[in-house]
């Protein structure tokens, strides 16, 4: 089967052996074990229009289009500076520096934060675009006190750990 992307004004559309559907999202299958293979192309309702088992296969076009869809769904911009987050009823509106520029985005709530891999943040925001925070402790401190009251347990947890060891 046959598979084209082609790129137009709406965003990505995929012809699958004669088949065009609009692309809404790309995903890797195994985006540690094995992200150069088996790539899913999903339809606008999450559901997968097709599976890609070696991007290799398709055209130089569809490569490309392919190679920038994928860079953008899984880059992670890094935050470098907080200008400021200002709360928005559970959320909060940010404005950062991050390595493409100043931004400004909206988070949901303070789960939008994950600390599961301290002292590393990851930020989602409500569109469910991630930044990440490469150690918050080595932040200056307008940026770590703009965001004091989000930070989340694990990150202050090792922090806490760190402080009593060299006691």
């Amino acid at each position: 089967m046959t598979i084209r992307l082609k790129q137009c004004e709406n965003g990505i559309i995929a012809d699958v052996g004669g088949d065009v559907q609009p692309v809404a999202r790309v995903a890797r299958a195994f985006p540690r074990s094995n992200p150069d293979r088996f790539v899913g192309l999903l339809g606008e309702d999450g559901q997968e229009i097709c599976l890609i088992e070696d991007p290799g296969t398709l055209d130089a076009d569809s490569q490309e289009i392919l190679n920038a869809a994928l860079k953008d769904a899984y880059f992670i911009p890094r935050i470098r500076e907080i200008l400021s987050v200002t709360p928005r009823g559970t959320g909060g509106e940010w404005t950062v520096v991050a390595e493409d520029g100043e931004v400004v985005f909206r988070t949901q709530d303070r789960e939008a934060l994950d600390g599961s891999e301290p002292p590393s943040i990851t930020v989602t925001d409500e569109n469910g675009r991630r930044y990440r925070i490469k150690d918050y402790w080595a932040m200056d401190r307008e940026s770590r006190n703009a965001m004091r009251d989000l930070v989340p347990d694990e990150v202050l947890r090792l922090r806490a750990r760190v402080v009593r060891l060299r006691r």
